[in-house]
C-alpha cells in the first residue's frame, strides 16, 4: 500500500527508528508498503521513517530489484568527498556535505540472516548514508554549519514551509524562573520590616540567614533563565533576536534588586 511521504516541517523524521526483532509478516508487509510508495513516487531509495514507520529499514532500488537492509550498520568508511545533494524531506533543496565513497556495512535480511556488503560505487554510497541518517533521527541539515542551515530554512519558510515552532509563543517556560525569582524577591522585601515588630535577636538572626540564602538562590535560578532562554531562542528561531534584549533586562534587574536588598538586609538586620 502507497503511504504519504513525510516532508518537512513534520517532525517524526526525527524519531530514532527501532531495530526490527522480528522477521515475520509484519517486517514484510512494511516492506512491501515501502516499495509501493517507491514505485508511486519514482524512487530509488527510502527509509522506512520517511513513511512514518519507525524501523530500521532501508529500501534501495537499482534496476527492477530492492536491495533490503534491515537493521543496517556502517562498520568502516574510507574516502571522504564532498556530495551534492537533494532529499525528499527538505522540498527544493540541494545541499553540499561531506560524504564517504567507500563503505562496508552489515545488515540483515528480510529473513534475519546477518549480512555484510562493501559500497564502493560514490552515488550508491551517498545516499545509503542519507537514509542511515534517517534512521538514526537525522538528517542533511545536521551536516551543515548553523548559518546554512539558517538559510536553507529561511528559503523554505519563503517557500510556505514553516514549522509551528517557529511562531513566538504568548507563555514560555522560562517565566517560571521570573515567578519564582519575584516571589523571593518580595519576601526579602518584607523581612526588611522585620525591626519593626520587636522581634528578638535570635529571630532577626535567623531572618538574616534565610535573606543570605535567598540571594545566591536567585542568581541560580537567573543562570536557568538564561540558559533556558538561550535554548528556546533555538526552538523558535523568529524570537530569537527581538527576546534577546528583554531577557538581559529581567536578569540585570532582578539581580540588582537582590543585591540592594542584601545590602539593605546586612545593615537593617545584622
Amino acid at each position: 500500500m502507497v503511504q504519504k511521504l513525510i516532508i518537512y516541517p513534520d517532525e517524526r523524521i526525527n524519531h530514532t527508528s527501532t531495530d526490527v526483532r522480528s522477521f515475520n509478516q509484519t517486517l514484510w508487509d512494511v516492506i512491501e508498503d515501502m516499495q509501493d510508495t517507491m514505485n508511486e513516487h519514482h524512487l530509488t531509495s527510502l527509509a522506512a521513517i520517511q513513511i512514518a514507520y519507525p524501523y530500521n529499514i532501508i529500501l534501495m532500488k537499482e534496476g527492477d530489484t530492492y536491495r533490503e537492509y534491515i537493521n543496517p550498520r556502517i562498520i568502516t568508511n574510507h574516502d571522504k568527498f564532498d556530495s551534492t545533494e537533494t532529499t525528499l524531506y527538505y522540498p527544493n533543496t540541494t545541499i553540499t556535505v561531506p560524504r564517504y565513497a567507500k563503505l562496508k556495512v552489515v545488515y540483515e535480511d528480510r529473513n534475519g540472516k546477518q549480512q555484510y556488503e562493501d559500497i564502493d560505487d560514490k552515488a550508491y554510497a551517498a545516499t545509503f548514508q542519507r537514509k542511515v541518517d534517517y534512521t538514526f533521527g537525522g538528517t542533511v541539515l545536521d551536516k551543515v554549519s548553523k548559518e546554512q542551515k539558517e538559510r536553507i530554512l529561511d528559503g523554505l519558510a519563503n517557500e510556505g514551509y514553516v514549522q509551528k515552532e517557529e511562531i513566538c509563543p504568548t507563555f514560555s517556560k522560562k517565566d517560571y524562573f521570573v515567578s519564582f525569582t519575584d516571589k523571593l524577591l518580595f519576601i526579602m522585601g518584607l523581612t526588611l520590616l522585620s525591626p519593626l515588630l520587636n522581634l528578638s535577636k535570635e529571630t532577626l538572626n535567623t531572618i538574616y540567614t534565610i535573606d543570605k540564602v535567598i540571594v545566591p538562590l536567585i542568581f541560580i535560578l537567573m543562570i536557568g533563565f538564561f540558559f533556558y532562554a538561550q535554548y528556546e531562542a533555538k526552538q523558535y528561531r523568529q524570537c530569537s533576536s527581538c527576546q534577546i534584549g528583554n531577557n538581559v533586562g529581567v536578569i540585570v534587574k532582578r539581580v540588582s534588586l537582590a543585591v540592594i536588598l542584601g545590602i539593605a538586609s546586612h545593615f537593617i538586620l545584622n
